[in-house]
């Protein structure tokens, strides 16, 4: 059974302060911190269950949302929570791992999503 798309106003969403803009020094220091969080499955995967039970209306919003790239959102979600890295250092942050590490945390942030859409079915 899929999960039915579930709105939020963006006014009520956990997530607003993901999205601000870092540059300079800052932003190579949270990039950093990001790529160093994804290549531990482990601590990434943890940091996303922590995103999963501090934003539950954006992880509502954006995880019932299969028009999006749901395991993007949700890394992000994982390593601004973790970290404080905004999702475009995090997106920098992803392009400093290789292929592997890469499918690594797609891997473990699908995990993540199986784990969070198993919940809202048992509600």
């Amino acid at each position: 059974m899929r999960i039915k798309r579930i709105y939020h106003h963006c006014d009520a969403l956990e997530e607003a302060p993901m999205w601000a803009n870092i540059s300079g020094c800052d932003a190579d220091l949270f990039s950093e911190r990001a790529a160093d969080l994804m290549r531990e499955p482990d601590a990434f995967k943890l940091a996303m269950q922590q995103a999963v039970k501090e934003w539950p209306l954006s992880c509502e919003h954006n995880l019932s949302a299969r028009a999006i790239n749901r395991k993007a959102w949700l890394g992000h979600a994982g390593c601004f929570v973790a970290t404080g890295s905004t999702e475009g250092c995090t997106r920098i942050g992803w392009h400093s791992l290789d292929s592997s590490q890469q499918d690594e945390a797609n891997k473990v942030a699908q995990e993540v999503i199986e784990e969070w859409e198993s919940c809202q079915r048992s509600d």
